[in-house]
């Protein structure tokens, strides 16, 4: 649309790497790009408790590639979010330095609780009074919350994830 620059969300998760930019701020934003890239961040975390050389490679490479794309379609905004594996690593947080280097934007790393609240954000935006129970099953993590209307109770996260498995 004229004069809305797209918008572009970057998901660093223990299993995938997934970048979805946005047409912009609008009620109802289209998706100009949608890709998601299998590195397995996440991989071996749970029994060393550090992110594996090979998978924090693959990561940065799709994260280069996820900028020139955000580049090439002129993105205005890139928010970056990263979840359980980069949470829980003992060398996380040089990941997440090497990472923003490359993006050149600050990556947002979110608690479990965090995640489960985005997750029922998801339910509430989709559902029409929603009254449940909302699980998020990552590489990394299973974060639930309950969900009552558009009221929240408290999220949890659970060491549970398809790279745990």
């Amino acid at each position: 649309m004229k004069g809305r620059k797209p918008i572009a969300v970057v998901d660093i998760g223990s299993n995938s790497v997934r970048l979805i930019v946005y047409e912009g701020l609008v009620r109802s934003p289209t998706v100009l790009f949608n890709e998601k890239v299998l590195c397995g961040l996440g991989r071996g975390v749970a029994k060393t408790g550090i992110l594996e050389e090979k998978s924090i490679e693959m990561t940065l490479r799709a994260l280069k590639r996820f900028c020139a794309i955000c580049q090439q379609i002129g993105a205005g905004e890139i928010y970056t979010l990263a979840t359980a594996a980069a949470r829980e690593a003992k060398n996380g947080s040089a990941f997440i330095q090497s990472a923003e280097n490359i993006l050149q934007n600050q990556i947002y790393v979110l608690s479990g609780n965090e995640e489960a609240v985005y997750s029922a954000y998801g339910v509430i935006s989709t559902f029409y009074r929603p009254n449940g129970i909302s699980g998020d099953l990552g590489g990394g993590s299973l974060e639930l919350i309950s969900i009552n209307d558009s009221n929240l109770g408290e999220g949890i996260t659970l060491p549970l994830g398809s790279l745990r498995l």
